[in-house]
């Protein structure tokens, strides 16, 4: 299997996504320029052509994809848990291009794990 080449930025955001009339929503798990992983509860077939809009503050960006896998957890009995779709876009516009540039440069405070709150405490 062939290694993604961009770096992959983890954002929720609301997506809808139609193959062939049929609906789904879902949430994206991560996006980059040319792909993204959806969180939704039904996969796709493999190779499905998907059109997908993509919620993002005011802005709406229509894309074009293809499921590349999709996976469920196997541990996971319950119907109603949700399933991973790895799509690879085929077409997404400037828009979205810029935004996907605008996170990768954005910087996401972290939160301060034990070992950095002890350190600031001790000096």
């Amino acid at each position: 299997m062939k290694k993604r080449n961009g770096k992959r930025i983890n954002k929720s955001l609301l997506v809808d996504l139609d193959y062939d009339g049929s609906e789904q929503m879902g949430v994206t798990i991560n996006i980059s320029r040319r792909g993204m992983c959806i969180a939704t509860m039904d996969t796709f077939p493999p190779l499905s052509e998907l059109s997908i809009w993509i919620a993002a503050a005011d802005d709406i960006f229509k894309l074009h994809g293809q499921v590349v896998w999709n996976m469920k957890k196997e541990s996971v009995l319950d119907e109603s848990a949700p399933v991973g779709l790895g799509i690879k876009l085929s077409t997404s516009g400037p828009e979205y291009e810029r935004f996907v540039k605008f996170m990768k440069r954005k910087k996401i405070p972290r939160l301060a794990g034990p070992a950095a709150i002890k350190k600031k405490t001790t000096h």
